[in-house]
C-alpha cells in the first residue's frame, strides 16, 4: 500500500524540495501553499503522514497538527520550523508530534518518517 503524505508550507519552493525527497522514497505526495486548504484536503484524502510549517499567514503549523489529530487521530505529524525553541518543542511534545529544525538534510526527513511509521523506504 502506498503511503500519502500531505505537506503544507507557505514556501512553493521549499514543498518542492519535500515532495521531491518523499516521491523519490514512492510516497504519494501532495503539497499547498495554503494552510486553510490543508483542512479540505485532509477530509477528503486519507493521509499517513503531515508535514508542516509551523509559521504560515492564514494558520499556524500548531493550530493545524492540533485539528488534524483530533480528525486523524492515527496520522503521524512532523512540524518544521527554523524557529524549533524550546516552546515550541514543549508544544510538539504536547501535541504528541514531531519536529524539525529548519535547514535539514534530506535523510533526516527520511529517517524521521521511518521512526514515525516504522516502515522502511
Amino acid at each position: 500500500m502506498t503511503m500519502r503524505a500531505l505537506i503544507v508550507d507557505d514556501d512553493q519552493t521549499f514543498c518542492q524540495f519535500l515532495a521531491t525527497v518523499l516521491t523519490r522514497k514512492g510516497i504519494d505526495v501532495t503539497w499547498t501553499t495554503d494552510g486553510l486548504a490543508s483542512y479540505n484536503l485532509a477530509r477528503q484524502f486519507p493521509y499517513d503522514l503531515f508535514i508542516l510549517d509551523v509559521r504560515m499567514p492564514q494558520v499556524l503549523g500548531t493550530d493545524l497538527a492540533a485539528d488534524l489529530k483530533k480528525d486523524h487521530p492515527s496520522a503521524q505529524i512532523i512540524l518544521i520550523s527554523a524557529f524549533a525553541d524550546a516552546a515550541l518543542q514543549q508544544t510538539a511534545s504536547q501535541l504528541g508530534v514531531a519536529i524539525l529544525s529548519k535547514p535539514f538534510p534530506p535523510n533526516r526527513l527520511t529517517d524521521m518518517i521511518v521512526q514515525l511509521l516504522g516502515q522502511q523506504m
